[in-house]
């Protein structure tokens, strides 16, 4: 969804949908700000720049992120819970779960 929201072609899309569901699923980070980074890392190197974590767009991007989670990081603290398979994880961004966050990250 957040690779959709930020224009990436279709092959980024299914990169970053496997990547952040991957770290997301696991509870220990967000898949999304994962996601996000690369997205951005990809669009960087695509137009001739180099990357690195504290790049001023990975920078922003930590930013804007965390001003929406009151500084946390772990997906299960985020959302207070675990999920319990892929179809889970995605009925709840279906239905609505971390907007703020994804809209967040999508105008980096």
């Amino acid at each position: 969804m957040l690779a959709q929201k930020m224009g990436a072609s279709d092959m980024h899309t299914i990169m970053a949908a496997g990547f952040a569901g991957g770290i997301g699923l696991s509870g220990g980070a967000c898949g999304a700000l994962g996601a996000a980074i690369w997205l951005i890392g990809m669009d960087l190197l695509r137009k001739g720049n180099k990357f690195a974590f504290q790049a001023p767009h990975a920078v922003d991007v930590i930013g804007k992120f965390t001003k929406c989670t009151n500084y946390e990081f772990e997906c299960s603290k985020i959302v207070r819970r675990k999920f319990k398979s892929m179809q889970d994880h995605t009925r709840y961004l279906r239905d609505g779960g971390c907007a703020e966050i994804l809209g967040a990250l999508a105008t980096a």
